[in-house]
C-alpha cells in the first residue's frame, strides 16, 4: 500500500494547524476610534459640544446668534458666554448687560486684544480692563488629581490686565496683577464676569480631554443651577439693507445715474429731435419719375420725346392700319380727325422741344393722342 498520499494530507494539516494557532495566538482585539467631520449644526456652533452636554446634566442652555431681548431676557442668576468679537455689542446691548452682571449676571468672554477691546461699548460700560499691553503666555491646565500629558489642556494668548479695583475683586485667576492674566473672574457688584484670553477650552472636540471638562465647569461655576445658560457663538450682522446704503452707495449711486439716463432717454421730449417718418410712398412712380429726370437732364429731353412719339404712332398704326401710308401734314390731320385735337397742336408736340415748357406741353399732347388712338 502506498503510504505517500497520507503522509501529505497529515503535511497540509500540520500546516494549517500551525497558521490558525499562530493567528489566534497573534490577534489582538482593539476597539479604534476615528474621528469623523462634524455635521449639521455642529459645523457652525462653536458651543453645540458644550450645550449637548449641559443638556444632558439637566441644565438648560441655549446656542443663539443674537443678544436681541426677546430671545436673550437676562435674569438675575443667568450666565451669559460671549463667542464673538465683543466689539460687535452695540451700545444699547452693552448697557443691558452692564446692568444684568451688576444685579447679579454671569458674563463669560473673551476681550481678544486687551489695547482695541478697552474701547469697545461693551468694555466701557463694565470698566474692567487695563489698556497697558502684556505678553503673550501658554499656561498648562490639569486636573485635581491627575497631571500626566494625557490630561492636560493648554491656555495660550496674549495677557490682558485689569483695572486695579477689579484685579482687587479677582476670586480666581490664571496670572497676576503685575504680568497681566491669561483667566481671571472678577465680582462686579452682585455679579461677575470671568474673562479668559480665548474661548477654545469650550469650543467643539476641546471638551473631549477630561482636564478641559473640569476647567469648563469652573468658568461655569459662578451661577451653575441658578438659571438659565446663553451660549452665543455667533452676532448676526447688519441688516442687508442698512448694510447696502452702508457699504454699497457707490453702487447704488452708479446704477442711479444709469436709471435716471435710460428713463431720459425713453421719455417724452419738447420737440421732435429725428426727422418725422417719411410718408407712404409708391416706389415704382418714384423709380420712373427718376429715370425720366435723368434722361432729360442728359440731352435736354430730345431722347424722351422721340420714345413718346415713336410709341404714338405705333399704337397709331396698330388700330388704324392705313395711317402706314401718311405721313407728315397728312398724319397729323388724321390724327386730328381721331383725337378732335388741332392739327398745328399736333404737328408742334412732334417738333423737338426747345425747352422744358415745350417738352412738357409736347408731351401732354402725345399722351392725349395715346389715349385716342
Amino acid at each position: 500500500m502506498n503510504r505517500k498520499p497520507l503522509y501529505v494530507i497529515l503535511l497540509v494539516l500540520a500546516v494549517l494547524l500551525l497558521l490558525v494557532g499562530g493567528f489566534f495566538a497573534l490577534f489582538e482585539h482593539k476597539d479604534v476610534s476615528e474621528p469623523a467631520a462634524a455635521t449639521g449644526e455642529a459645523r457652525f456652533n462653536r458651543f453645540f459640544a458644550l450645550e449637548q452636554t449641559l443638556d444632558r446634566l439637566n441644565l438648560p442652555a441655549t446656542s443663539l446668534t443674537t443678544l436681541d431681548p426677546q430671545r436673550v431676557p437676562l435674569h438675575p442668576g443667568d450666565t451669559l458666554v460671549l463667542g464673538d468679537d465683543v466689539a460687535r455689542v452695540d451700545v444699547d446691548d452693552a448697557t443691558r448687560i452692564a446692568a444684568w452682571v451688576r444685579g447679579g449676571g454671569h458674563l463669560l468672554l473673551s476681550p481678544g486684544l486687551p489695547d482695541l477691546a478697552v474701547h469697545t461699548p461693551l468694555f466701557e460700560a463694565l470698566g474692567l480692563l487695563d489698556p497697558r499691553p502684556a505678553k503673550y503666555a501658554c499656561s498648562a491646565i490639569h486636573m485635581d488629581e491627575i497631571t500626566n500629558d494625557k490630561d492636560t489642556t493648554r491656555l495660550c494668548g496674549t495677557r490682558f490686565r485689569l483695572k486695579s479695583a477689579a484685579s482687587a475683586a479677582v476670586d480666581a485667576a490664571i496670572g497676576d496683577a503685575q504680568g497681566g492674566y491669561l483667566f481671571a473672574r472678577t465680582r462686579v457688584a452682585r455679579g461677575s464676569v470671568s474673562l479668559l484670553v480665548n474661548l477654545d477650552t469650550l469650543s467643539r472636540n476641546a471638551l473631549k480631554h477630561p482636564a478641559a471638562q473640569q476647567f469648563g465647569w469652573r468658568l461655569l461655576a459662578p451661577n451653575m443651577g441658578n438659571g438659565r445658560v446663553y451660549l452665543v457663538y455667533a452676532l448676526d450682522g447688519i441688516s442687508f439693507l442698512k448694510m447696502l446704503l452702508r457699504d454699497g452707495w457707490p453702487a447704488l449711486l452708479a446704477l442711479t445715474l444709469l436709471l435716471a439716463g435710460w428713463m431720459a432717454s425713453s421719455s417724452a421730449r419738447l420737440g421732435p429731435l429725428m426727422p418725422a417718418p417719411v410718408l407712404h410712398r409708391r416706389a415704382l412712380l418714384e423709380h420712373v419719375q427718376a429715370a425720366g429726370e435723368f434722361l432729360y437732364r442728359r440731352d435736354g429731353g430730345r431722347s424722351l420725346h422721340n420714345l413718346a412719339c415713336h410709341t404714338v404712332l405705333a399704337r397709331l398704326r396698330r388700330r388704324d392700319p392705313a395711317c402706314a401710308m401718311f405721313n407728315g401734314d397728312a398724319l397729323y390731320a388724321r390724327l386730328a380727325e381721331r383725337s378732335d385735337l388741332d392739327a398745328l397742336q399736333i404737328a408742334q408736340a412732334f417738333q423737338s422741344p426747345a425747352n422744358a415748357p415745350a417738352f412738357r406741353a409736347s408731351i401732354i399732347t402725345l399722351a392725349r393722342l395715346r389715349s385716342h388712338s
